[in-house]
C-alpha cells in the first residue's frame, strides 16, 4: 500500500486511502474527497465530476485510487484523473505506519489524527509599499506584522508578538520570538484559518530572507517548513459543518469574537469602515465592533505609524 507522501507530481502512482468526508467542489465540476491515508496523514483529493454516473463512494472504507499525482491547486493535495472513476474497495490496512515529516518533500501535508501538539498561528502580513500590493512569490513587497500562537492542547499560554515600530530590526526581533516558540514540541502541527497554507508561506519567506541579517540565523525557515499544516476549513469540512465556529459549538467549545468596544482605542470601527463594502464582510454595519482580519490589519499600521496621541497605543497592543 503506498502513502501520499511518496507519490510525485509527474507521474501517477496507485495510493490507498480511506474516505472520511466528500463535498461538491463548486462551481468546479469536481468533488473534494477528505481522505485519511495508511500513514494517517489527512489529505483532500480532487475527483472530476463523472459524466454519465454518480460517484459511488461510502465514507468509511478504504479505496486503491490508480494514477494519482500530487497537484498544487489550493482546493486539494491529490488529484485523481478522469479516465477512472471507479476505485476499488480494500480492506483497512493492519496497522498504521508512522511518517517522519524529515523525509517528506513537501512539508504541508497533515497529520491531524496522530498528532499531540497542534499550534493554531494567525499571522498579519504589511504592505511595504503605500499602494498594498503583497506577493506571497516576492518577499520584498510584504513584511509580518504581528503573530499569534495558539497552544490548542494547554501546553502554555497564547500569544500575540507584534511590531512595535516601524523599522525591520523589529520585525526580525518578531520573528525571532516565533522561530524560538515553535520548536519547544515534537512534530507540531500548525493550524491556520482558511483553506490554504498562505500563513505559512508568509512566514517561511521572510524567515528566509531575514536570515541574511544579524538576529536571524539563515536556516530558520525550517522551523516552519518541517511542520505539518492543517487548516480550519479542511477540520469544519472534516466534521461536515459549514464553519468551525458551528464545529466548535458541536464539541461544546464556546467561540466569542474580540469586540473593539472593550478597548479605549481612542477611535471607532467607523473611522475606518466608511468606504468598505460592508455586506462582502460579516459584519452587520460600519459600527458592528466585532473585529475582523481586516480591522485587524487596520490596526496594526495605526499602531506603527502613530505620531500622537490621538491613536490609544497601549489599549491598542492589547487587541
Amino acid at each position: 500500500m503506498n502513502a501520499a507522501s511518496k507519490l510525485m507530481t509527474e507521474h501517477g502512482s496507485t495510493v490507498t486511502l480511506r474516505v472520511d468526508h466528500i463535498a461538491k467542489n463548486r462551481p468546479d465540476p469536481a468533488y473534494i474527497a477528505y481522505c485519511t491515508d495508511i500513514e494517517q496523514t489527512e489529505l483532500r483529493l480532487m475527483i472530476p465530476e463523472p459524466s454519465t454516473t454518480d460517484l459511488q463512494l461510502e465514507t468509511g472504507q478504504w479505496y486503491r485510487f490508480d494514477d494519482v499525482v500530487r497537484t498544487r491547486s489550493p482546493e486539494a493535495t491529490l488529484l485523481h484523473p478522469p479516465e477512472d472513476i471507479n476505485p476499488e474497495p480494500v480492506d483497512a490496512p493492519e496497522e498504521h505506519i508512522a511518517q517522519s515529516t524529515g523525509a517528506d518533500e513537501s512539508p504541508w501535508l497533515v497529520q491531524l489524527g496522530r498528532q499531540k501538539d497542534i499550534i493554531a498561528i494567525t499571522v498579519q502580513p504589511r504592505p511595504t509599499d503605500r499602494i498594498g500590493n503583497m506577493s506571497i512569490a516576492d518577499p520584498e513587497t510584504f513584511e509580518i506584522g504581528a503573530v499569534c500562537i495558539s497552544y490548542c492542547n494547554g501546553a502554555g499560554d497564547t500569544t500575540v508578538y507584534h511590531r512595535e515600530e516601524s523599522p525591520i530590526e523589529d520585525e526580525h526581533l518578531l520573528l525571532e520570538h516565533v522561530v524560538e516558540d515553535i520548536p519547544e514540541v515534537e512534530e507540531p502541527l500548525l493550524l491556520t484559518r482558511g483553506h490554504n497554507h498562505d500563513p505559512l508561506e508568509l512566514l517561511y519567506q521572510r524567515l528566509k530572507l531575514a536570515g541574511d541579517g544579524d538576529i536571524i540565523m539563515s536556516g530558520a525557515e525550517q522551523v516552519v517548513g518541517d511542520c505539518f499544516h492543517a487548516d480550519a476549513d479542511r477540520i469544519a469540512h472534516r466534521a461536515g459543518t459549514d464553519a468551525l465556529a458551528e464545529f466548535a459549538q458541536q464539541v461544546g467549545i464556546e467561540t466569542n469574537p474580540v469586540r473593539l468596544d472593550d478597548y479605549d482605542i481612542g477611535a471607532t470601527p467607523a473611522d475606518w469602515r466608511q468606504n468598505w463594502a460592508i455586506e462582502t464582510t460579516p459584519l452587520s454595519d460600519v459600527v458592528d465592533p466585532r473585529m475582523t482580519d481586516r480591522d485587524y490589519s487596520v490596526l496594526v499600521e495605526r499602531y506603527l505609524n502613530a505620531e500622537d496621541e490621538s491613536v490609544a497605543s497601549a489599549q491598542l497592543a492589547q487587541c
